[in-house]
C-alpha cells in the first residue's frame, strides 16, 4: 500500500459443479478464484471416458465418473486479491429499496439476483468478499461498453497456484443498475480480461453497492432484501455481532473449537470455510485428521488439506461438525486475517447485515450482523 487510496477489489465466488450423465462438468471458472478440490491426489488424474478441464499451459485435470459422488461435497473455490494501486473511485449514487428472490448456484450455497445493466437483464453474484463490483468481459461486448485500461504497474494480486499469466484489468463507468427498485447510478466496475466467468453470470456485485444498504438474507426462502440503513433495535444489540472493515471486507471474531477469538473475513461468496495452516496448527489438528486434496486457484494448482471443525461459533451463534479447507494463501495473508467464514455457516440463519458509512470514505467504517437460525 502506498500513500494514494486504494481500492481492493477482493473476490472469493462460489464454484459450478453438477453431475449429467455420469460425467463431471467442470464449468469455466470465476473471476480468477474458481478451483477444484479433489479429496484424493491420487485421483488427480485417470484415464478413460472422463471430463476434462483445461488447467494452465497444458495440462488436464481429469474426474473419474466412479468417484464422483464421493467428492463432489469436496470441490472448493480459495480467492485472490487485486489491489489497484492511486485510483480514487467514486462512490455510487444509490437510490430505492427492494426485496427479491435469488436463485442458489447450481450445486452451491452461494446465490446470484436478477439486475438491469442498461438495457441488458443478466443474473450477479452477491458477494460480501468483493470490495468492488467486477462485470464480465463478454456483458461489456454486449452494452458496447470502452473502458480505461489499468497501468500494470497499478496492479498488483495475490493469487493461488504456481502459474499465473499477466493479469490485464479494465476499468468501466457502468450504465445505470437496477435492482428491482433499487437504482444505482454512477458505478465504476471492473472487467478482468483474462479472466472467464461461468456463463450466465453477467458480474458481480460488491461492497460498493452492498454497503449502501441494510441487508437482509434469508437463505430458506430465497430472498434478498436491500433496504435504506437504520439504527439496530435496542432489544438486538447484545446478539448483534459487531463487524470491522479490513480493504473494503467485514472481519469479525470467531472462536473455533472453544479456542479464540481468531480474525475471519464473512464472505456470501464462498461456499465453505478456510483457515490458515498456522491456525489448523493452533487447535492441533492432528495430521490424521486432515485429508490431503488439491485445489485449482487462479493461477493453476496447489496443495491443501480437508479437515472438519467439531466447533464453530460467531458471538452467541454456534454450530458443530462444519467442514473447512486448510491451506496457505496470500489472501488470508494480505488480510492478515486467520481464516474466511462462508456459506457453510451463514446460510444456517437469516441475516441482517448492518454498515456504518462515513462520508469521508468509500467503504464502511464498521457494522454489525444478526443472526436468527432458521
Amino acid at each position: 500500500m502506498n500513500k494514494f487510496w486504494s481500492v481492493i477489489a477482493i473476490i472469493f465466488s462460489s464454484i459450478l459443479c453438477q453431475i449429467f450423465i455420469h460425467n463431471l462438468l467442470i464449468s469455466k471458472p470465476i473471476i480468477f478464484s474458481q478451483n477444484l478440490a479433489l479429496a484424493n491426489h491420487k485421483y488427480s488424474r485417470v484415464r478413460g471416458n472422463t471430463a476434462k478441464q483445461n488447467i494452465g499451459k497444458n495440462r488436464e485435470f481429469c474426474v473419474s465418473p466412479e468417484i464422483v459422488e464421493n467428492t463432489i461435497h469436496k470441490y472448493r473455490k480459495i480467492g485472490a486479491i487485486v489491489e489497484l494501486e492511486g485510483l480514487n473511485l467514486p462512490r455510487p449514487k444509490v437510490t430505492g429499496k427492494a426485496t427479491i428472490p435469488f436463485q442458489f448456484l447450481t450445486g452451491g450455497k452461494a446465490f446470484t439476483v436478477t439486475a438491469t445493466l442498461g438495457k441488458k437483464s443478466g443474473n450477479f453474484l452477491l458477494d460480501t468478499g468483493a470490495s468492488t463490483s467486477i462485470i464480465a468481459t463478454e456483458t461489456v461486448k454486449e452494452l458496447g461498453l470502452i473502458g480505461k485500461p489499468v497501468p500494470q504497474e497499478l496492479l498488483t494480486y495475490a493469487v493461488a497456484g504456481d502459474e499465473c499469466p499477466e493479469m490485464k484489468a479494465n476499468l468501466h463507468r457502468l450504465p445505470v443498475l437496477k435492482i428491482d427498485n433499487v437504482k444505482v447510478e454512477g458505478l465504476t466496475a471492473l472487467e478482468f480480461t483474462t479472466t472467464i466467468m461461468p456463463e450466465g453470470l453477467s458480474g458481480v456485485l460488491g461492497m460498493d453497492i452492498l454497503s449502501n444498504f441494510d441487508v437482509e438474507i434469508n437463505p430458506k426462502t430465497q430472498e434478498l432484501k436491500l433496504l435504506p440503513p437504520t439504527p439496530i433495535p435496542s432489544t438486538n444489540i447484545d446478539d448483534a455481532i459487531p463487524l470491522k472493515t479490513k480493504l473494503g471486507v467485514m472481519l469479525a471474531e470467531v472462536e473455533i473449537n472453544g479456542k479464540g477469538p481468531f480474525i475471519f473475513m464473512l464472505d456470501t461468496g464462498a461456499e465453505s470455510i478456510f483457515i490458515s495452516q498456522k491456525l489448523a496448527n493452533q487447535l492441533n489438528i492432528s495430521a490424521a485428521e486432515r485429508q490431503e486434496i488439491r485445489v485449482q486457484g487462479f493461477c493453476g494448482i496447489e496443495m491443501a488439506e480437508y479437515a472438519s471443525l467439531s466447533k464453530v461459533r460467531m458471538g452467541n451463534y454456534q454450530l458443530t461438525n462444519l467442514e473447512t479447507v486448510i491451506l496457505s494463501s496470500p489472501v488470508l495473508k494480505l488480510l492478515e486475517v486467520d481464516g474466511i467464514l462462508g456459506q457453510n455457516f451463514l446460510n444456517n440463519y437469516q441475516q441482517y447485515w448492518q454498515f456504518n458509512q462515513k462520508k469521508s470514505e468509500n467503504f464502511p467504517a464498521d457494522g454489525s450482523l444478526l443472526l436468527i437460525p432458521l
